[in-house]
């Protein structure tokens, strides 16, 4: 018979390993969301026209949010898959805006012309809309649907989320077509 502190112990590391499975089998981090108000902002492109984006302006289409850095490794992965998504689904109401959120403007300039990306990208120099996102590192993600509700999210980016992301984007696209 264990002592009630050894079976306490022995009770304690079984949780720890579960959770460290569960964490370790899912990716970086992706979860469902339950739907809240993803909140409003209005950015500048990096374009360098002047022009500014504003997320409610996308209300009825399905947005991919994602914040992002030059330095950012996930994010150099991130990138090709989500204009392979946006080409996917454009025709189906689904856009990706791409916040970056470098102190220079020249390092996301560099970083679009070096990894080719085709994306809109929007500038958050001062971090003031990922800061309101709550953004925890980068790349963090936002699945927002239709009505402007989040419905899931993530944090950093590799090849095992490519499944649960598309299967999300999929399931989001076809809801209110």
């Amino acid at each position: 018979m264990m002592p009630d502190r050894s079976r306490s112990i022995s009770a304690w590391m079984g949780v720890m390993s579960l959770i460290v499975l569960c964490l370790g089998s899912s990716g970086c981090g992706e979860q469902r969301a339950g739907p809240r108000p993803a909140e409003d902002c209005t950015l500048p492109l990096l374009d360098g026209n002047g022009a500014t984006v504003r997320l409610a302006d996308y209300r009825g289409q399905v947005v991919y949010l994602t914040f992002w850095a030059s330095w950012c490794l996930p994010c150099r992965q991130e990138m090709p898959y989500l204009s392979q998504l946006l080409q996917r689904h454009r025709n189906d109401g689904f856009a990706v805006l791409a916040i970056n959120v470098d102190e220079e403007e020249d390092l996301a300039r560099n970083f679009v012309k070096e990894y080719h990306v085709d994306l809109p990208v929007l500038l958050d120099s001062d971090r003031e809309v990922a800061a309101r996102y709550r953004t925890p590192g980068f790349p963090t993600h936002f699945l927002v649907d239709r009505d402007g509700n989040i419905r899931f999210s993530g944090i950093g980016f590799d090849l095992n989320d490519v499944r649960a992301v598309s299967q999300e984007v999929a399931t989001l696209v076809a809801e209110s077509e």
